[in-house]
């Protein structure tokens, strides 16, 4: 798993059980989707699969990473930015 780890990154136990869970889930729903009278009940279960797969994939790559493509802090850091914009800017005009 040495490689794995180098190119995702410590979260990368995470990535691998979301894709798990999300190919888990879009099997159920191909599974659901045999059945001539399907309806959006029996299709539940799947989506919530494999939307939690892609949301502990997406955690998993996002967060810790420690590599130059950890984009996490992004918004934060814009709202720092604007927050000092605007605090010079009021500074200014006083």
């Amino acid at each position: 798993m040495s490689w794995i780890e180098e190119n995702i990154g410590e979260g990368y136990q995470q990535v691998i059980v979301g894709v798990l869970l999300f190919i888990i889930g879009a099997a159920m729903g191909w599974v659901q989707s045999i059945e001539p009278d399907m309806t959006a009940a029996d299709v539940y279960i799947p989506s919530l699969l494999m939307l939690s797969g892609a949301m502990v994939t997406l955690l998993g790559i996002s967060f810790g990473t420690g590599h130059e493509d950890d984009r996490s802090n992004d918004l934060m850091d814009a709202i720092n930015d604007l927050t000092a914009r605007m605090n010079s800017m009021l500074g200014e005009e006083e």
